[in-house]
């Protein structure tokens, strides 16, 4: 019965020609696409910073030699790229997002 099984199977496999599968592979593949570029990413919440923290953040920077622009407490380009070269600097990833982990090794709380 298992030889007879095999038998049919085998033959079924060499009667269909190749075509079919890579038509059945390409049209699997088209609908994976199709499925995955209506996906819907979710964005995370960013947490605001008070000023207050932005300031002390600017000051540890300015100590550290990275920042070089006022001590205002507003998060703009020159704070950005001093929290990324900070970040860099310390085995962060260089994002320029003032996050916890790069509060911490700031030392701001």
């Amino acid at each position: 019965m298992k030889k007879l099984l095999l038998s049919v199977l085998f033959l079924a496999l060499i009667a269909i020609p190749s075509s079919s599968f890579a038509a059945a592979k390409a049209a699997k593949k088209a609908v994976v696409k199709k499925t995955a570029a209506k996906k819907v990413v979710a964005k995370k919440a960013v947490k605001t910073i008070s000023s207050a923290t932005v300031k002390a953040v600017q000051q540890a920077l300015a100590k550290d030699g990275l920042y070089k622009g006022k001590v205002d407490g507003m998060i703009g380009p020159v704070t950005t790229n001093a929290v990324k070269a900070f970040q860099k600097k310390n085995g962060l990833k260089a994002d320029g997002i003032i996050g916890p982990m790069t509060l911490k090794k700031l030392g701001v709380k």
